[in-house]
């Protein structure tokens, strides 16, 4: 009887750490995919371990120690960040916002981004990474009407580089103060976690001072 339940227990954890490996190749960030991948590796290798299958246990620790390795590479890498202004009515600014309209029409609409008089492209190591769009009035204020980043780069560096350790970079934009109106549980998190606070009489708007 106990052996038999703890058959039932080794098999379902297998499931479980398969399960794992595969939502982590459904990641579209690839830190995201390395850290679910290693944890699903790793629970692999202990199924292997409980069911006596060294050539899987081996296999797994192995593809283990090569997401650590990127891992390491990654966070250990100084990458290079910077902010480039852009018109609105350039070509390549909107071939970005066609390629990734779905995402970015749950934040705003074409009609809003036009009206916008300031648009940032976000650079990570000379690639743009993402987009920061909006209005800013004579008193400093920038109201977001976009703030956008692909998949690949959302891993909170280039929010905290802008709007944490490095805000010179809006500042010397003419920048002072930033204010965005978001529903999405999600992206409020993400103003939480970059210092942004929220306006007592609308729990949907943020702001933050530079």
């Amino acid at each position: 009887m106990i052996e038999s339940i703890l058959r039932d227990w080794v098999e379902w954890f297998g499931y479980f750490a398969s399960l794992v490996v595969l939502i982590s190749l459904t990641m579209t960030s690839i830190i995201k995919l390395r850290f679910i991948n290693l944890i699903g590796c790793l629970l692999f290798a202990t199924f292997a371990y409980f069911i006596d299958s060294w050539p899987t246990l081996a296999m797994n620790l192995g593809i283990a120690a090569i997401n650590l390795y990127f891992l390491y590479g990654i966070y250990s890498t100084k990458e290079q960040f910077k902010i480039v202004s852009t018109n609105i009515d350039s070509e390549f600014l909107w071939h970005f916002i066609r390629h990734n309209e779905q995402q970015i029409m749950m934040q705003s609409s074409i009609q809003q981004l036009c009206q916008a008089n300031q648009v940032f492209y976000l650079l990570r190591d000379n690639n743009i990474a993402g987009l920061l769009i909006g209005t800013v009035k004579k008193d400093g204020c920038f109201d977001i009407y976009l703030d956008y980043v692909l998949p690949r780069y959302r891993d909170y560096k280039l929010g905290a580089y802008y709007f944490k350790t490095h805000r010179h970079f809006l500042k010397e934009k003419g920048v002072k103060s930033l204010n965005v109106t978001v529903l999405d549980p999600v992206h409020q998190d993400y103003l939480i976690k970059m210092g942004f606070t929220v306006d007592p009489a609308n729990n949907a708007h943020f702001q933050k001072v530079l």
